[in-house]
C-alpha cells in the first residue's frame, strides 16, 4: 500500500515561545468555591441543628410544666372534694338538729308550716309595728303575694 506524504508548512515556527501564559486562578477559585459551599452547608446544618435542639428543649420544658400543672390540678381537686365533704357534713340536718338541741331549742312536734314572708322591722321612728304591717298585707293580698305564699308553703311542706 502506498501512502502519499503530506508536507505541512507552518507560518510560524515551532521554536518560538508563545505568549507567556498567565496562570489561571480557577484552581484557587475552585478551592475557594468548594470551601464556601462547605461553609454554607455547615452553617445550614448548624442552624437546623440549633433549631431542632431548641425545639426539643422547649418541648421538654413545657412538658414538665404541663405535668406540674396537672399535678397541682389533681391536688386542688382532691382538696376541693374534701372541702365539699366537710360542707355537706356541716349542712346535714342531723348535725343542725343536734346543735339546735344543744343550744336549748326544742324539736317541734308534727308538721310546721311557715306562711309568707315576715316583713323586715325598720329601726326608724314612726315606723309601723310588725303586727300593723301584717294586718295591712293580709287585708289586701295581691296576686304576687298569694303566689308567694303558695310557693313558700309548698316547699316548706316538702322539707319534712
Amino acid at each position: 500500500m502506498v501512502v502519499a506524504q503530506e508536507k505541512i508548512d507552518w507560518q510560524e515556527s515551532l521554536t518560538q515561545n508563545p505568549v507567556a501564559r498567565i496562570p489561571r486562578p480557577t484552581r484557587k477559585g475552585k478551592q475557594f468555591a468548594k470551601g464556601k459551599s462547605i461553609l454554607a452547608l455547615a452553617l445550614i446544618v448548624g442552624m437546623t441543628g440549633a433549631i431542632g435542639v431548641e425545639t426539643i428543649q422547649l418541648t421538654v420544658v413545657k412538658g414538665a410544666q404541663v405535668r406540674s400543672l396537672e399535678k397541682d390540678i389533681a391536688e386542688i381537686k382532691a382538696q376541693n372534694d374534701l372541702l365539699q365533704m366537710e360542707a355537706d357534713k356541716l349542712r346535714a340536718v342531723s348535725r343542725i338538729e343536734s346543735v339546735a338541741l344543744s343550744m336549748g331549742m326544742e324539736k317541734p312536734a308534727g308538721i310546721v308550716y311557715v306562711a309568707g314572708a315576715v316583713p323586715a322591722v325598720k329601726n326608724q321612728k314612726g315606723a309601723p309595728s310588725t303586727q300593723v304591717a301584717m294586718q295591712t298585707n293580709e287585708a289586701k293580698p295581691t296576686a304576687l303575694h298569694q303566689f308567694s305564699q303558695l310557693f313558700t308553703s309548698f316547699f316548706a311542706s316538702t322539707q319534712r
